[in-house]
């Protein structure tokens, strides 16, 4: 029994002199600089150096778990301050492996003017918490690393993130350091994220998962996926000055109980996207292009939308550009400003369209480029005006043919080409 007692002392003893927090210089130097070296060519050295005294320092912490109140016990308040109002972190803060700081029922504000960041290489947990910085190009932000978990729940956070390279807002991606290390994971539940330069950035190495988010004046883009595994449910993005979402790459891409509204690009844009896509019970509206785009080469890989509404949006309310196989099921897709639904493939497009509300878009409400075929069920159709055309472009010509049947709501088949009618020689004898 003693043996076993003094095990465990020295165990302890042990992981208590393991843990740490230092203050630890940075530098320009790439491979000295690690995990820093990404942020020393984007703005963050000219930050410090405004405000630091000396060569630049970042907080480290190494083993162990934190809280604010834990760490200011081992920090001068040059690096971690406290006011009235809340917790103020002045310098780069680095959460190292096996190390996790906890911000609960916390309020900090990470002064980006003197190179106040999140960097996470551990375990970052924020619950019921407001975090929030500048606002500008000169704002602090959250970058998880390769083998780390961010989880930020029931919290608000304003004003994070500025232009430069992974300091966007809140951020994930694995470092080409980190080939053999596990994906930076982010979870994200009962948040609210306003005017952050991106709401969510995610690259490759990475996996997200949202439930529950609302994401409003995103500086730039609402939430963009590069080829990171994402599953949501329950999002919101209005306002931002680019795309409500962007996706790219081959991850997997599920998403239900989506809002996104007046952002000034697209609600939803799929970018050279060709990973399993799986959309429901989507909403995108107002927005200044299209409600809903896809623009890849997906081939025959799973595209799946259902219950989809498309309103209002200042170009067509679904554009597919590319080649692909898309399964649209259960949709509202009217009063958009050019066509319902945009079809322009550079191989061939196979679509079958079921259970369709396309009513009132300015010009038409199918239109059709290059090759590929439709198969129509249950489509609703009414005219913008009397001058209105239900087809466009290469159905256009077969609109009296096609129309009847799909007025009375029967399935129709149809295939779409740009080749010109083939016409027999004359016999010259």
């Amino acid at each position: 029994m003693k043996a076993i007692l003094a095990v465990l002392l020295l165990s302890l003893f042990c992981q208590t002199g393991l843990a740490s927090v230092r203050l630890t210089p940075i530098y320009a130097n790439e491979a000295s600089n690690w995990p820093l070296e990404t942020f020393a060519a984007n703005g963050l050295f000219r930050q410090i150096a405004r405000y630091q005294r000396g060569h630049p320092q970042a907080i480290v912490l190494n083993g162990g778990d934190y809280d604010l109140a834990k760490l200011a016990g081992q920090l001068d308040s040059h690096a971690l301050s406290r006011t009235e109002s809340g917790w103020i972190l002045h310098y780069p803060l680095v959460i190292g492996p096996g190390t996790r700081l906890n911000l609960i029922n916390d309020d900090l504000f990470i002064e980006g003017r003197h190179g106040g960041c999140l960097i996470n290489r551990g375990e970052l947990v924020i619950t019921n918490s407001h975090l929030a910085s500048n606002g500008n190009q000169n704002s602090g932000f959250i970058h998880g690393w390769g083998g780390s978990v961010t989880r930020i729940q029931d919290s608000t956070l304003n004003g994070l993130g500025r232009a430069d390279y992974r300091a966007n807002g809140i951020s994930v991606a694995r470092h080409r350091y980190q080939s053999g290390a596990a994906a930076a994971q982010l979870y994200l539940a009962n948040n609210q994220l306003q005017n952050l330069y991106r709401g969510v950035d995610a690259e490759p190495g990475s996996r997200v998962q949202i439930n529950d988010l609302s994401i409003t004046d995103s500086r730039e883009q609402g939430v963009v996926l590069q080829n990171s595994p994402a599953r949501i449910e329950r999002l919101q993005i209005y306002r931002s000055s680019g795309h409500g979402l962007r996706a790219e790459g081959s991850a997997s891409l599920v998403m239900s109980e989506i809002d996104v509204g007046d952002n000034q690009g697209s609600g939803v844009l799929l970018e050279n996207h060709t990973g399993p896509v799986q959309i429901s019970q989507l909403r995108s509206s107002n927005n200044l292009e299209y409600g809903v785009q896809i623009k890849a080469e997906r081939g025959k890989q799973a595209t799946t939308l259902q219950a989809l509404v498309l309103r209002d949006n200042g170009s067509d309310g679904l554009r597919l550009d590319g080649s692909m196989e898309v399964t649209l099921e259960q949709a509202d897709i009217s009063t958009n400003q050019r066509y319902a639904i945009a079809i322009q493939s550079s191989q061939r497009i196979s679509a079958t369209l079921s259970q369709l509300r396309l009513h009132h878009n300015r010009l038409a409400a199918l239109q059709t480029n290059g090759e590929g075929e439709l198969l129509l069920n249950g489509i609703s159709l009414r005219h913008n005006s009397n001058q209105g055309k239900y087809l466009a472009g290469n159905l256009a010509a077969r609109e009296a043919e096609l129309l009847p049947p799909l007025l009375r709501g029967q399935t129709v088949a149809v295939e779409f080409t740009e080749a010109l009618p083939t016409i027999p020689l004359a016999n010259l004898r």
